[in-house]
């Protein structure tokens, strides 16, 4: 089902309305990055760069979403290509295609890119290390990855310290110094056998305890991990600081291990969804009542002298059927199932629960309704670091009463990067949309104008990528107006 995200596409939309038809948003509890999937299978990015994790050639953060197409080399790498699904850990991405390949960026000191080159990656590269299985879904913890085939088999490569990889080790050596470090983990392997046979035959290794089981889902945390399979039992493994995994103690697990309340004889207990947030789990049983375990607020019940060791029904919002679950850093949502409400909760600091700016709370240790989007039906939420992402189905007039960002300016002479409408002779404008941006604006900025076609990174055609911009002109229309600024009329 495809949706609407109201951003401003590479802030074209500053001339003329428009909207990017979206299939899924993603973020995660580590990130301050995200990725958008259109409904033709096009990636945007935006958000923290120091790594590369947006895999658009360069370091530099961005604040506005910048399709990855428009980088010469990845339309090399993605030309006919469908991506379908992605994942974001704190400073690494991961993308998936219709045909089961995976692609990655960012940084890979761990080898959670699941390359063997242990440095950054500003451009997305093939993970060669799943070699010819198709993969259909991806999760990152912090510094880790797994991967999901269609065959329910699971891979992990990345930060192994807790176990979180479930190879059976946490990766830890001694240095010469005496100094405890962990061993990177760039490909997928399991005990000393499995990586003996990788060596010898240059297999993919999947998650050895998870072999005789059909994962459908999988999610992470911080450092811990859990999986799904089609008869609705969880399995937990890794961290298992505050009772994250549900096993009612503070153990860590180098080995995936099912959570007993969900291994039960009746249906209606297993699990038919789950999630992670940074330090806390959470899943939906057979009747789409919510559960949580771990910690998730700072004081009280669930904090971290309060932690919840194993699974347990928050009461709060029980009896409402549920739709889809995230959580993020601080923030935990779900969507009820049959009324369009979104249910926010957590202790946080920069308005990620959307309550809105004259709301008289902006954090709650119990769900509330997100007020702003009641009324709203909403496909799928992604709860982020500092931030969320909310996709709404298109068609609401209520989506026309919320706030836009950024703010429109006053006239469309603007740059669409920068607002501003200085310095004009240093302003190229779209052969296909008429949007401006000064040269040193463009990604990469540009050092003259030379004379030949320009495309903004909404429309531009990714083969015309090396054409070289030319000066602006004013279009009949701009030029026939008065010198005032011109409005901008819905």
């Amino acid at each position: 089902m495809s949706g609407v995200l109201y951003e401003d596409i590479a802030r074209k939309t500053l001339i003329a309305a428009n909207v990017l038809r979206v299939k899924q948003i993603i973020t995660g509890p580590n990130a301050c990055h995200s990725v958008i999937i259109s409904e033709d299978g096009q990636a945007w990015v935006f958000g923290r760069n120091e790594r590369g994790q947006l895999g658009i050639g360069h370091r530099n953060c961005v604040d506005y979403p910048v399709n990855i197409n428009t980088v010469s080399e990845n339309n090399k790498l993605f030309r006919g290509k469908k991506i379908v699904s992605a994942a974001v850990g704190r400073n690494h991405t991961l993308l998936v295609t219709e045909s089961g390949e995976v692609f990655a960026a960012g940084d890979n000191k761990l080898g959670q890119l699941g390359i063997t080159a242990l440095n950054d990656h500003i451009l997305f590269e093939t993970v060669a290390s799943l070699g010819k299985e198709k993969i259909v879904e991806v999760a990152c913890g912090a510094d880790f990855t797994l991967a999901r085939n269609g065959e329910g088999k699971l891979f992990a490569f990345g930060s192994q310290e807790y176990g979180q990889l479930g190879n059976g080790t946490d990766g830890q050596y001694i240095k010469g110094s005496g100094k405890l470090l962990t061993q990177p983990q760039p490909y997928p392997c399991n005990d000393f056998y499995f990586l003996l046979a990788r060596k010898l035959t240059n297999a993919t290794v999947p998650v050895k305890a998870l072999l005789k089981r059909n994962v459908t889902s999988i999610a992470c945390g911080t450092n811990h991990s859990l999986a799904l399979d089609d008869e609705g039992y969880v399995y937990s493994w890794g961290f298992g600081g505050y009772g994250r995994l549900g096993h009612g103690e503070q153990k860590d697990l180098h080995v995936p291990r099912v959570i007993s309340h969900f291994a039960g004889p009746v249906d209606i207990t297993r699990a038919s969804a789950i999630a992670c947030g940074s330090t806390c789990s959470m899943a939906l049983d057979g009747s789409r009542q919510l559960l949580l375990w771990g910690k998730w607020k700072t004081t009280g019940d669930g904090s971290a002298g309060q932690a919840w060791m194993t699974p347990r029904y928050l009461y709060d919002i029980n009896g409402l059927e549920l739709s889809h679950i995230s959580g993020g850093n601080k923030s935990l949502f779900a969507l009820a199932l049959t009324e369009p409400t979104t249910i926010a909760w957590g202790q946080v600091q920069n308005g990620e629960l959307g309550f809105g700016e004259d709301a008289a709370v902006k954090t709650a240790t119990k769900p509330q309704r997100v007020e702003p989007l009641e009324g709203i039906d909403m496909i799928s939420i992604s709860a982020g670091l500092g931030h969320t992402l909310f996709l709404a189905k298109p068609g609401n007039e209520l989506l026309q009463d919320l706030p836009k960002w950024p703010a429109l300016p006053e006239g469309d002479d603007a740059c669409v990067r920068c607002h501003k409408e200085d310095n004009e002779d240093q302003l190229l404008l779209c052969d296909k949309c008429d949007a401006p941006m000064h040269t040193y604006c463009a990604i990469p900025a540009l050092k003259s104008i030379p004379s030949g076609d320009w495309y903004c990174d909404s429309c531009h055609p990714a083969e015309k990528q090396d054409e070289a911009p030319k000066k602006r002109e004013r279009s009949k229309k701009a030029a026939a107006l008065p010198s005032a600024k011109r409005g901008r009329t819905e």
